[in-house]
């Protein structure tokens, strides 16, 4: 009886343990840059696409072999984030066919014809070098160790006239090489110099953050204190450790009308509040969906004095840190600043920032 009652146990499970995964794929570009997603999941009542720059998720739909689907309006060549929310989950899957990734996000490139800016394009490549240095001032790092990272453009010579240098902040969440790895600065900057859209720059991208413990912890964001902290430290670890270092080990110019800041969330903020108080130092101003929520202005920024170019601010329109962004764009026209806010279709994503970058460093210098 009790190999009966096994075997019907089995007999019972049988058809769910040896249910194959249909032969499909899971991405497919079509001619018109329209994208068919699918995912597999024969028990999942229902299945949203979740898609870097749009604010909605999008319904798929499941067919009788239990592969859920849906075909996109064509999309604009880019790198795409996506990912798969089930029966109204806010927790994502990732797609198993996919092994590139940037944290919750599976990403796809949509190439142009000719390449976008971000893609690899065959252009002569500039150096990419990673620096530690003990920081006195940086709070929580595990053995004092901070960190840079560096672009050298193709043909940098340590002798030659000066270089005009960018310095490049990341977002909440990464790390000094994120630039390069997630918003392809590097392959930027070899596409735009070759083209002659830019002109040869060092790029430094330093580790953004001035306590670790606010990289640990989302909910500091709730606190003004935390966030004042985090900025003034790293404010003081970017002008007194990086800057000095990078003046030391490259050739580089050290006028403000050859250095330039630019960030994105996290980094716009730094950018900004520390370019506008710094105008001896940062001739260049910018900043990208910045993190500016409930700052005073006049507090933050108690030294600024108008800058000879525009200040530069890009942020989407589905970014809920538009308003504020908006904000200090009318406070420094107010004190007689020229300012540049774009106001792109997008979300708080790197497709926004990617493409910021490419028209920041092509109208500076």
């Amino acid at each position: 009886m009790k190999m009966l009652a096994l075997s019907a146990l089995l007999g019972l499970s049988l058809p769910m343990a040896a249910q194959k995964i249909p032969d499909f794929r899971s991405t497919e570009i079509h001619s018109d840059r329209s994208v068919t997603f699918r995912y597999f999941d024969p028990k999942a009542t229902r299945v949203d696409l979740v898609l870097e720059n749009r604010a909605d998720r999008i319904a798929m739909q499941k067919n009788a072999s239990g592969v859920w689907g849906v075909t996109t309006p064509p999309l604009r060549p880019e790198i795409y984030g996506y990912r798969f929310a089930i029966n109204g989950q806010a927790r994502t899957e990732h797609d198993p066919q996919n092994p590139v990734r940037r944290y919750g996000n599976d990403l796809l490139l949509i190439p142009a014809n000719p390449p976008e800016p971000w893609e690899d394009a065959g252009a002569p490549k500039g150096k990419v070098d990673s620096h530690q240095y003990l920081s006195r001032v940086v709070v929580g790092l595990p053995g004092n160790r901070s960190e840079f990272v560096v672009y050298t453009p193709p043909g940098y010579d340590p002798k030659a006239k000066p270089y005009p240098v960018l310095y490049l902040l990341h977002v909440w969440g990464d790390q000094p090489d994120s630039w390069n790895r997630f918003g392809q600065a590097n392959l930027i900057l070899d596409n735009l110099i070759a083209q002659g859209k830019s002109r040869p720059m060092v790029v430094v991208m330093p580790l953004g953050y001035g306590d670790i413990k606010f990289s640990e912890d989302y909910d500091l964001w709730k606190s003004p204190a935390a966030v004042e902290r985090n900025l003034r430290l790293f404010e003081k670890a970017l002008l007194t450790e990086v800057m000095p270092q990078v003046e030391s080990m490259y050739n580089v110019r050290r006028d403000a009308q050859g250095t330039a800041i630019l960030g994105a969330s996290m980094g716009g903020l730094e950018s900004l509040m520390i370019g506008l108080s710094h105008g001896d130092r940062f001739g260049w101003v910018g900043g990208e969906s910045s993190a500016l929520k409930n700052l005073d202005f006049g507090a933050e920024i108690p030294s600024f004095a108008k800058g000879a170019h525009p200040v530069w601010m890009v942020c989407g329109r589905d970014d809920d840190l538009l308003e504020s962004n908006r904000l200090l764009a009318q406070w420094l026209r107010g004190k007689g600043q020229a300012v540049e806010l774009e106001e792109p279709e997008g979300t708080h994503s790197y497709i926004v920032w990617r493409e910021g970058l490419v028209r920041f460093a092509s109208m500076i210098f």
